[in-house]
């Protein structure tokens, strides 16, 4: 018996538990120290030792599992901490990333010693504990540990110090080399870092369940220098009970930093607003600014007065000359039948608006990283409008005629369908119109499609109004369509002239398809066309009203067989084009002086102290064109930025690319235009959408007043 007790003491003295063997496991209960000091805290922790291949799991799990648990039972005198965690890692399990620890893992708790304690007394603690352990399968676990420690004066480290030593270097750092903070954009959480020496590999852990979804991807990109956004995928439930604050672990390779931010419902200010003192030029940027700052009203009225303008943008004039033609022949109706076709065209607008922003956001909520303007990078939706734009071209140009039997008694019969054909063309002016970025629209979408899904929305319903209002506002006042030119012969050219205005879209979406698929894609569209045009030759030639009825029902068939056929294997040849043509480099003028984008190269440039210009533009956005032919592809801009050293860049958006479309929303912007002027000491200028020669050189000599950058030649 006496050996028994010198035993017990003996083993108090160790500082630890007998270790407990479980399923895949060992468990054991560890001091730091080999007694207890009245009034002073020490460290206990629980180990575990695992089998290769089995992991437990964080206090957060992931995507799946079960956080370990440590239940105390301790006498009077002695509290207990928190758990204090190591830094987990990523493990994958079934296609699902969990967050737990592989090998070995260390939990210290710290206990709180009161001053009533009595030296010389026994002290006995026990930790109940469960965890589950998986490998290809998963089994609970629990054990049942007790330490007794004695009271003393003083406290040596016992064997076991050197194990709490290695655990405290597993946990992550209380404080980050980096001023952090967040805002949420859309589906995503972004955790800004700002500093000196972010590294590229960051990941986050959040340490409470329902925030980030673990099985999202974490995009890292630098919208500024010394400035970087991790892009956070947000689980579901965070939307359902959204918190005022995030916290949990950055981690990058070994290293790991705690963080606990307050979430913004706004970026951080890093870039600063190009005002240009030049006359009407700066007016669009303080009125549009004083819109925002209105709020949800302003964000609306942004939204009309952006989609009004649309009608004057070159993307939509092809559908706007449908539109007046529609006007000129509907002159003269009764003000109900007017009223009518306005609001089937304004309603074809507005849902066809709402239809592609719900798109737009169901696409984005799996984790699509697309912006307004979608559209036109989908080979299948370039090859079908470039048919619609050709076979209504074609029908303008009188190769076959649409509605024979209307021209005859049954007039309720040729309301319902005119009406229907006003329906058809909201639909065709929003598909055609939605991509363009106009003045106004680029801010107030990119705004949009980072709101919550019914204030989105309702933006791009009141876009859709905008764009429809010139047709609504004639049909609610029918006679000012009398200002109109009177019918006429001159009718006939004026429908052929609008013909050859959609054959010139058609041009343009080649060019589009030539950009993003090469040559073979080009052709392929051409061939498409080609039997596009003879469908539309066999259905006027044999399908007239003048034919057999079993002669326009052959053609009919025959002609749309031909349509469909055409536009199925088009589309598949033009995917496949568009799949195997090579990345097409970056836009270079003469000199050479435009380079290709990228994050990197910027973060480059600038450490070596260079400013740069970046375009960000794509071949089918149309006002992007317009501003290099008039305004960054000159000599007047060239010589500018040869005389401040600026470096030229274009970030091309013609075919999707992600680090691009995360650039765009790291400034607020849903497409393209966007222009940026990156100064050495970290300013960031955005440009107007619609530039001038002006306009560029006052964002350069505001930016860089002092002229030429200093920058160390020898690098």
């Amino acid at each position: 018996m006496r050996f028994f007790f010198v035993l017990c003491s003996l083993l108090a003295g160790v500082a630890q538990a007998a270790p407990v063997e479980a399923q895949h496991t060992t468990v054991e209960l560890i001091a730091e120290n080999q007694a207890i000091v009245p009034g002073e805290s020490f460290d206990l922790a629980v180990r575990f030792v695992l089998e290769p291949h089995w992991h437990i799991y964080w206090k957060n799990p992931g995507a799946s599992g079960l956080g370990t648990t440590i239940d105390w039972t301790l006498p009077e005198g002695i509290e207990a901490g928190e758990i204090q965690w190591p830094a987990p890692e990523r493990i994958e399990l079934g296609g699902l990333i969990n967050y737990g620890y592989e090998d070995e893992a260390v939990f210290i708790v710290t206990m709180q010693a009161s001053d009533s304690l009595k030296i010389g007394e026994d002290i006995s603690i026990r930790a109940d504990l469960f965890w589950l352990i998986c490998k290809e399968a998963c089994l609970p676990g629990d054990a049942s540990l007790e330490l007794s420690l004695p009271v003393r004066d003083a406290a040596l480290p016992s064997s076991e110090a050197a194990a709490f030593t290695q655990a405290r270097s597993q946990q992550a750092q209380a404080v980050g080399p980096w001023q952090t903070s967040a805002y949420i954009a859309d589906s995503s959480l972004m955790l800004v870092l700002e500093g000196a020496d972010i590294p590229g590999d960051l990941y986050f852990y959040a340490d409470v369940e329902g925030r980030v979804n673990p099985n999202g991807e974490q995009t890292l990109f630098y919208p500024a220098p010394n400035r970087a956004e991790l892009r956070l995928p947000m689980d579901t439930p965070f939307f359902e009970d959204q918190p005022d604050l995030i916290s949990g672990i950055l981690q990058s390779g070994e290293s790991a930093w705690q963080v606990a931010v307050e979430i913004s419902d706004t970026a951080p200010a890093v870039v600063r607003e190009l005002i240009v003192n030049e006359g009407a030029a700066s007016e669009p940027e303080g009125f549009e600014q004083r819109l925002l700052d209105l709020g949800l009203p302003g964000f609306l009225v942004l939204a009309f007065l952006g989609g009004l303008i649309l009608n004057i943008m070159p993307c939509v004039l092809p559908v706007l000359s449908l539109k007046v033609f529609s006007l000129l022949k509907h002159a003269g109706q009764t003000r109900s039948d007017a009223l009518r076709h306005g609001l089937a065209y304004t309603a074809g607008v507005v849902l066809s608006f709402l239809v592609l922003a719900g798109v737009l956001f169901a696409l984005r909520a799996v984790g699509e990283r697309i912006g307004w303007g979608f559209q036109l990078q989908s080979p299948g939706f370039v090859v079908v409008l470039s048919a619609v734009f050709f076979l209504f071209g074609l029908n303008l140009m009188g190769v076959f005629e649409l509605g024979g039997k209307l021209v005859g008694a049954d007039a309720k019969v040729a309301k319902r369908n005119d009406v229907f054909g006003s329906f058809g063309m909201g639909i065709l002016a929003a598909v055609v119109g939605a991509p363009c970025m106009g003045p106004l629209v680029a801010g107030v979408s990119g705004l949009a499609v980072q709101a919550n899904i019914a204030t989105g929305l309702l933006i791009f319903g009141m876009m859709g109004l905008g764009l429809a209002s010139p047709f609504l506002v004639l049909s609610v006042f029918p006679k000012l369509v009398a200002f109109l030119p009177k019918p006429g012969l001159w009718m006939e050219s004026f429908k052929q002239g609008m013909g050859f205005l959609l054959m010139a879209a058609v041009v343009f979406l080649a060019l589009v398809a030539g950009q993003q698929g090469g040559v073979d894609a080009m052709v392929i569209l051409l061939l498409v066309m080609l039997a596009s045009a003879v469908a539309a030759w066999i259905f006027g030639r044999w399908g007239a009203a003048s034919r057999s009825k079993r002669s326009q029902r052959v053609a009919k068939l025959v002609a749309l067989a031909l349509v469909v056929a055409s536009l199925a294997q088009g589309i598949r040849a033009t995917q496949a084009a568009y799949a195997t043509y090579g990345e097409k480099p970056a836009e270079a003028d003469a000199s050479g002086q435009w380079g290709e984008w990228s994050s990197a190269k910027v973060e480059a440039l600038l450490a070596e102290g260079q400013p740069v210009f970046v375009d960000f533009t794509a071949t089918w956005c149309l006002i992007c064109q317009v501003n290099k032919k008039v305004a960054l592809r000159t000599d007047a801009t060239a010589a500018l930025f040869e005389q401040y050293g600026i470096v030229a860049l274009e970030a091309d958006w013609t075919r999707y690319d992600p680090e691009i479309t995360d650039a765009l929303e790291s400034f607020d912007r849903s497409g393209v235009p966007l222009y940026l002027l990156y100064t050495p000491d970290g300013e960031v200028t955005v440009l107007p959408q619609s530039l001038t020669n002006g306009i560029v050189r006052d964002a350069v000599e505001k930016a860089l007043p002092s002229g030429i950058p200093s920058v160390d030649q020898g690098k």
